[in-house]
């Protein structure tokens, strides 16, 4: 009695996620308004913060020079983070401006942008800023995009940022086809729907008014979804713009791949904790949807966790709890038809070549890989905590 009361009250809950889920993915498939277009005016600091990164810094600056936009409105800085190794020397050989922050005990990338910010704001009449990491290249017409949307009202924008090489390793693979779920589905759907997008750490545009208002306020170690949560608690959104587009460079193994892993998944945790509560209560206060839609963005795990979560809860509805084709069964059958409608939605967006599909044979062990560090680390933090 207890396990189909367990089975059935999860069943449920799991359908109500993607309930919620497919409401954003059908969302997405409705097209955007056309704005009309804008001549050349707004003028952009684009904000490059780099730690120790001389092998990548170079090509983003060089990428940076097939930018489609009079060369008058727009600028590059680099916010050298205590760098050991020769970024520095690269950046002064390319001749780019750049700012060194020399602190020994790095606090991450939130605290350095605060640092810079609160230095930028003097150094000239920037209309806008545009944040992206030292191994992001962006289109040619990625500030031509940001002009328009700006003008038209729009004051923090997200790009489409996507990995740059998808099918060099199965990393590249996995994290390919999960950032076209999350931003084709999830995050357009959401601003077609007039809520908040995310802040995705690199591709971000911030209007001059937003950064004088605020400065940067996010300093922990997932600080692009902090301060995603702060602009919401403070009326202001954040839009996605699919049409300006970026790539990424990712970690192409599992040992240079862990570190970034469990900076999202534990800092997504503290983000929880502290948010929660309070955009629970504008909603209670507003009884305005879009908080609870940014409540399930903190309560929804990565896709790969989730799906394997969801996988592994039906293997043991079949093992402790299957009687035969009755009710239960049919509403894990439909979960699990949700699950598999879902992600091949996030795989047909992708447009992914044949290698990328060969790839996801390893999804099973890349899955189970994130959730063992994931407990580990749950583990590491609880033993801390216990003495």
């Amino acid at each position: 009695m207890l396990l189909d009361l367990f089975f059935s009250i999860t069943g449920l809950l799991l359908l109500f996620v993607f309930f919620y889920l497919f409401i954003l993915a059908f969302a997405a498939l409705v097209p955007e308004k056309e704005t009309r277009d804008f001549p050349p005016e707004i003028k952009f600091l684009i904000v490059i913060p780099a730690h120790n990164e001389a092998e990548s810094i170079g090509q983003t600056l060089k990428n940076l020079e097939k930018v489609n936009y009079p060369k008058k409105l727009w600028e590059v800085i680099v916010i050298a983070d205590y760098c050991t190794d020769n970024t520095v020397e690269v950046v002064k050989n390319l001749d780019v401006p750049y700012l060194e922050h020399m602190k020994k005990d790095r606090k991450g990338k939130g605290h350095v942008l605060s640092w810079a910010f609160r230095r930028l704001l003097s150094l000239g009449e920037h209309d806008a800023f545009i944040v992206i990491d030292a191994d992001t290249h962006i289109k040619e017409d990625f500030l031509t995009v940001m002009n328009r949307r700006l003008l038209s009202g729009e004051k923090v924008i997200q790009a489409y940022s996507q990995v740059r090489h998808p099918e060099s390793s199965p990393l590249e693979s996995l994290a390919f086809l999960g950032f076209a779920l999350n931003r084709n589905l999830r995050y357009k759907g959401r601003s077609r729907l007039g809520w908040q997008a995310n802040l995705m750490g690199t591709g971000m545009c911030f209007s001059r008014d937003v950064i004088e208002r605020f400065g940067w306020p996010a300093l922990s170690m997932v600080e692009d979804l902090e301060f995603t949560m702060f602009l919401k608690l403070h009326g202001i959104r954040v839009t996605f713009a699919q049409d300006a587009k970026a790539t990424v460079e990712l970690h192409r193994n599992l040992r240079d791949s862990r570190g970034q892993r469990l900076r999202w998944d534990m800092g997504k945790f503290q983000i929880r904790d502290k948010y929660l509560p309070l955009l629970l209560k504008q909603f209670w206060i507003t009884r305005d949807l879009s908080y609870l839609d940014t409540v399930m963005e903190l309560l929804l795990p990565p896709y790969s966790i989730f799906f394997f979560t969801v996988c592994a809860l039906f293997v043991l509805f079949l093992i402790l709890d299957f009687k035969g084709l009755d009710m239960l069964f049919w509403l894990w059958v439909g979960v699990m038809a949700c699950l598999l409608v879902y992600t091949v939605m996030g795989l047909v967006t992708a447009k992914a070549n044949l290698q990328v599909y060969r790839n996801l044979i390893y999804a099973p062990f890349f899955i189970i890989w994130r959730w063992w560090i994931l407990l580990m680390e749950h583990f590491k933090i609880h033993r801390k905590d216990s003495w």
